[in-house]
């Protein structure tokens, strides 16, 4: 581990000119990202939840605000993302609690930086989601006397096989984490191959979804959402918003009365697949410009997707029908949604295996998506009892956040 920590320190040392060139072009991130991090004074411990992104802080913002409930009075809460998207989520959050969250950029795995931060915050817990396992952060909130637990943690078997190709980094890594809280049975046995800390089953904390209960009848009078079939499309990624022109023009010829809501995965598309609709003759308005009824409304603000999917009939979950991974289909399941999803779904599969062992999502390639909707349009009672069916699977789960909490209160 000295040897991996003098080396990080060797190439740190050489990328300090990048480091400045960052920090004058984004001076707020960057000095975030080396570890200049101005906490606000309290006189209560520190907790500090760490996750990657805005999919992982959303599972974690349930448990954090339960945590909050109970603990409030004697911790003060740093909540650290790797990605700026996730760190807005978090500013969110913080938002709704100024007096007790603080969120950070995370800091880069280098000494430098780590050292500083953790000065600078002292916590006396860490808590990692997943799999965000960064050596140097472990090896000094260790030295510092934080408690250190993985919770919602997932391994793969090619993970485990490269921890022990690099053991020499790792296996001292895991030995300063204090305990793991993982999703599933299989990502227990992998844990256990290579570390000797206690491991638990405490479940997914995706499933813990706290998602607001909408007025459907005032999203669909604002969004002028009149026509009784409507079809949520989220997420969509490059080569997919073809495949729902596709579904438009077939809907249409099948003379069915129908809506679309296309929410792009990235709105920075968004001039792209204006085109693409146009050039394909679909009658559209952008949310944030409708005025009448229309037969597809894109999405383009942030935030309005899970208002799409509450409102829906059918849900199609995207970045799944080309292989961008899938995005996570249990924000329609939330909503008691009938899913649909392409092939490709790596990124989740947890979620979709729980969906899909109880009859709750349905997995088809992407030449077959329109004959999949026009079938759940001519079934309304197949619609709602698979709405029901995933609906049920987010119930069954919901002790994943008393699971993990209780894992936390222990090392508190």
């Amino acid at each position: 581990m000295y040897a991996y920590l003098a080396i990080i320190s060797f190439l740190s040392f050489l990328l300090i000119p990048f480091f400045i060139f960052k920090c004058i072009k984004n001076p707020y991130e960057w000095r975030q990202r080396l570890g200049f991090i101005k906490v606000p004074k309290h006189d209560k411990k520190t907790i500090w939840f760490h996750a990657a992104s805005v999919g992982e802080i959303n599972a974690l913002i349930p448990l954090i605000e339960k945590f909050i409930e109970t603990n409030k009075d004697s911790f003060f809460v740093i909540i650290s993302t790797m990605t700026t998207t996730g760190h807005e989520r978090a500013k969110a959050l913080a938002a709704k609690y100024p007096e007790n969250i603080f969120p950070i950029m995370v800091p880069l795995d280098i000494p430098f930086a780590i050292k500083k931060a953790l000065k600078k915050i002292s916590p006396d817990v860490l808590v990692i989601s997943e799999t965000e396992i960064w050596p140097i952060l472990i090896h000094y909130a260790h030295k510092y006397s934080a408690k250190i637990l993985i919770i919602n943690g997932r391994i793969s078997h090619k993970t485990v096989k490269s921890y022990k190709r690099f053991r020499f980094i790792f296996i001292n890594t895991l030995k300063n984490i204090d305990a793991f809280g993982v999703q599933t049975d299989e990502d227990m046995q992998r844990f256990s191959h290579i570390t000797s800390q206690p491991v638990e089953v405490t479940g997914n904390l995706k499933f813990a979804l706290h998602l607001p209960e909408y007025d459907r009848n005032a999203i669909k009078k604002a969004w002028f959402l009149t026509l009784p079939f409507i079809i949520t499309f989220g997420s969509s990624r490059p080569g997919e918003e073809l495949l729902v022109a596709e579904l438009y023009h077939f809907l249409q010829k099948k003379k069915i009365d129908f809506q679309i809501i296309l929410a792009p995965r990235h709105l920075q598309r968004l001039d792209e697949i204006e085109k693409l609709l146009s050039l394909n003759k679909i009658d559209f308005q952008k949310l944030s410009e409708v005025t009448s009824t229309t037969p597809l409304l894109l999405i383009d603000t942030m935030g309005d997707l899970t208002r799409g999917y509450a409102v829906s009939d059918v849900a199609l979950v995207g970045g799944s029908f080309y292989d961008f991974t899938g995005h996570n289909p249990l924000e329609p399941a939330y909503f008691s949604k009938p899913i649909i999803m392409g092939p490709y779904y790596s990124s989740c599969k947890d979620s979709v295996s729980a969906l899909s062992s109880a009859g709750a999502i349905e997995i088809v390639e992407k030449e077959h998506l329109p004959g999949a909707v026009l079938e759940l349009y001519k079934n309304p009672h197949k619609r709602e009892q698979r709405g029901m069916k995933a609906k049920k699977v987010m119930e069954q789960n919901t002790d994943a956040l008393e699971k993990n909490l209780q894992m936390i209160e222990r090392f508190l």
